[in-house]
């Protein structure tokens, strides 16, 4: 594997970002435990930055890949480990909320590694695109003559 390198940092940089959120806003876990309009405010930010951490880092991840790739999936992983961790072990003040806020953190990863799957292939079209045109750029520019 040629990305190895790029994968591991990837792996690792996503894990300690999702890491890092998880610890520093565990205070506002116990808002998802509110009735009404809060929780469900407070649920659905969780799981959009979960969603979020996935999709930007699959689909900046495969834009120099070519063809389809499991890494994003590998990613979805990586960002709801440590939250699922963190609740787990940890007194979060979620109640019968839990498995709600795990159901979340699990389907927004999951989401966000198929459409940043989905978003990285077209990244790819595109890159390739462009980095062709460059090429013919270059080897039809005067100097080369």
């Amino acid at each position: 594997m040629d990305n190895l390198p790029r994968f591991i940092f990837y792996t690792s940089g996503i894990f300690i970002v999702s890491a890092a959120f998880t610890l520093l806003s565990s205070e506002f876990l116990v808002k998802i435990s509110d009735p009404g309009v809060t929780g469900m405010l407070f649920l659905l930010g969780f799981g959009l930055v979960y969603m979020n951490l996935v999709f930007v880092s699959g689909r900046r991840f495969m834009r120099r890949l070519q063809g389809p790739n499991p890494a994003p999936y590998v990613f979805a992983l990586m960002v709801a480990i440590p939250p699922l961790v963190w609740v787990k072990i940890f007194d979060a003040g979620l109640g019968q909320s839990e498995l709600t806020y795990m159901f979340t953190v699990i389907v927004a990863c999951g989401l966000g590694a198929y459409f940043g799957h989905r978003a990285g292939q077209k990244a790819q079209a595109r890159f390739q695109q462009n980095l062709k045109e460059y090429l013919q750029q270059d080897d039809s520019s005067p100097e080369n003559n």
